[in-house]
């Protein structure tokens, strides 16, 4: 009888050799979805690089990372404040570009991003785990930011190579953080960090027409779809408190988006490992809708929904999934949210329509 961990390496080895053999350059959802590019001016802010050394810590004051510290809390949303108002404008211009073809929004991208590259931003030390974690989540927005834009060919040749040099070395430090977690079984090796660590490695894989990468990328996500269980939990993220319902959304994010990167690349990773991703979506839109499940097993009321009802993040990975698995109940639960770009995806996760 196979042992979980050899069905695990069994079904990363398919998908990744399903890609491998292909030989194609790598896609992204975006490059399915043509934009006409007019020659328009665009306000592109102007803005310091971020610094090359990450400093931030968690803000967490409790063992299950559920208890958010207000003090803490405080620093890191000051210090980290600078990395997501590159994301914003980023992410701002790059939706212009894809909600009208915008070609000087597509310049202020690359603006934006050889700024970066030559500063050579977030390739030097990293203070804490938290400091790697903000790398991974912002070079993975940065890099679906480019892939927005890029079939504008904003700048020269030689921009947009540098910028895909400096895409790839930051990537490549978030891989060798997290595969080093992940081999000695910490628990940001194993939850959604590293699932947000593939997303971010797998667009800049992607930008780079880097297999290694993407394939990494694809890994990340089998190895997350292994560790579903049979009530459409994810362990890790359900022994978070009373945030166990906010990972277990937080999860979906990346995971969902993944999947439509793979869909871009000729891949059906939405319905391997015995469809165990569907049973996280089914779980976790349940318990949006009533949490007591989450409540009873994670042991503590759940802080999802918040006081003021459901947030844009809460739902936002349901976009993806929808296109492919329609759902009444979920439709509802997502048109009764505003919905807003998140930071980490790179604005609007794929199957948004702008228009």
């Amino acid at each position: 009888m196979f042992s979980v961990l050899r069905i695990r390496i069994i079904a990363a080895m398919f998908l990744v050799a399903s890609v491998s053999m292909l030989g194609e350059p790598l896609r992204s959802p975006w490059d399915q979805q043509h934009v006409h590019v007019k020659n328009s001016n665009y306000s592109c802010p102007k803005l310091d690089p971020l610094p090359k050394d990450i400093v931030t810590f968690d803000y967490y004051s409790d063992a299950k990372h559920s208890k958010i510290d207000p003090v803490r809390y405080a620093a890191y949303q000051a210090t980290g404040e600078t990395y997501h108002e590159t994301m914003a404008d980023a992410i701002q211009a790059a939706e212009k570009f894809r909600s009208s073809g915008n070609r000087g929004a597509a310049e202020c991208v690359l603006q934006i991003l050889k700024t970066e590259a030559g500063a050579q931003s977030m390739t030097g030390t990293m203070a804490s785990n938290q400091s790697d974690y903000m790398q991974g989540w912002t070079i993975g927005g940065l890099a679906v930011s480019w892939l927005k834009v890029r079939e504008a060919e904003p700048g020269s040749p030689e921009d947009r190579e540098k910028v895909i040099e400096w895409f790839s070395q930051v990537a490549q430090a978030t891989q060798k953080y997290f595969t080093a977690r992940h081999q000695k079984n910490n628990v940001d090796g194993t939850n959604n960090h590293y699932y947000w660590a593939g997303f971010a490695v797998m667009s800049v894989g992607i930008a780079a027409d880097n297999r290694t990468m993407f394939d990494w990328g694809v890994h990340t996500y089998t190895e997350a779809l292994s560790r579903i269980q049979p009530d459409g939990s994810l362990p890790l993220e359900m022994d978070r408190g009373q945030r166990a319902l906010h990972y277990h959304a937080f999860a979906l994010m990346p995971l969902t988006s993944i999947a439509e990167m793979g869909v871009a690349n000729h891949l059906d990773m939405y319905n391997t490992s015995n469809g165990a991703l569907h049973r996280l979506v089914k779980l976790t839109a349940s318990g949006i809708i009533d949490n007591h499940y989450f409540a009873k097993q994670a042991n503590a009321l759940q802080d999802t929904p918040g006081k003021g009802g459901l947030k844009s993040g809460d739902v936002l990975w349901m976009v993806p999934y929808l296109r492919h698995y329609p759902d009444a109940n979920m439709s509802r639960l997502l048109h009764s949210v505003s919905l807003k770009p998140d930071n980490y995806l790179g604005g609007y996760p794929p199957g948004y329509d702008l228009k």
